[in-house]
């Protein structure tokens, strides 16, 4: 029998907004994804590649989208546990984001995740950490995009840097960072080292890494620390697994990456893996 596999780290929306949310992305970075962005592909990919959890990361660009995708997310959760769960979305100027956060946390999403560059904030504007206060008490991790994008921005809103403040003022708020911290800011990442409530995601690595690159800035961040994430649909999934498959480290060490780590931080019992 294969090891199981979490992956953190991926999208899907309702149907009719998918395709809306792939073509913005292909005007704004040029990009496409490789596969649809609904819940019915990411099944069908997982079930290719052994994958035994999807995590759903959620958001809103804008704030009247808000309430709309966590019952989405709250919905699919339901019906598809135990292969798939969902992180909520909070967007920094919606009205009520505590009473959401509230809602999120009683509906049984995962976490809430934030996605800097869509919803045009810096993680440490003082506005948010009403928010970060709310998400600590209700024991709700949050995944932030970090880094920059496969296209330049400008402004980047989540440097590594910008997650300093955050850390330290939130210590009981665990704080996931997409991209091993900071994509294409990997230079920057011992801004953060040494805070112990910060984690990470493999997302969209293993398309700008080598195999030794991606080793290296593990080994720094710490194995008890990285989990397995592809950021589906927007890249070759079997080429963003087997880049952590194909890592030169211990099976104990991959085992934390792909899935221990992941069923301890976000709370995934072992029996949802089987």
């Amino acid at each position: 029998m294969e090891p199981p596999i979490i992956d953190v780290h991926v999208h899907a929306f309702p149907d009719d907004v998918a395709k809306r949310v792939t073509e913005a992305l292909r005007a704004r970075y040029g990009v496409d994804g490789f596969y649809p962005c609904t819940v019915e592909s990411l099944l069908e990919v997982m079930e290719g590649t052994n994958v035994s959890v999807g995590i759903i990361q959620i958001y809103a660009n804008s704030p009247d989208k808000v309430r709309l995708l966590n019952d989405w997310g709250a919905e699919v959760s339901i019906r598809e546990r135990p292969r798939i769960y969902c992180f909520g979305t909070i967007h920094p100027d919606m009205e009520n984001p505590i009473e959401e956060l509230e809602r999120i946390a009683k509906m049984g999403l995962k976490g809430v995740k934030f996605q800097s560059t869509a919803q045009r904030f810096r993680p440490d504007e003082p506005r948010l950490f009403r928010i970060y206060e709310k998400m600590a008490e209700l024991k709700l991790p949050a995944l932030f995009h970090a880094g920059g994008e496969r296209k330049h921005v400008d402004p980047i809103y989540a440097p590594p840097r910008s997650f300093v403040e955050v850390l330290s003022s939130f210590p009981e708020l665990n704080v996931i960072l997409a991209h091993l911290g900071g994509y294409r800011m990997w230079d920057q990442l011992r801004a953060i080292l040494d805070f112990k409530n910060v984690y990470f995601d493999t997302s969209a690595t293993n398309n700008e890494l080598s195999g030794s690159t991606l080793k290296r800035i593990i080994e720094l961040l710490g194995f008890d620390r990285v989990m397995y994430g592809s950021d589906f649909p927007w890249f070759d999934y079997r080429k963003e697994l087997d880049g952590i498959k194909n890592l030169q480290i211990s099976e104990e060490e991959k085992r934390k990456i792909l899935w221990k780590n992941a069923s301890r931080i976000l709370k995934i019992p072992y029996t949802a893996l089987a």
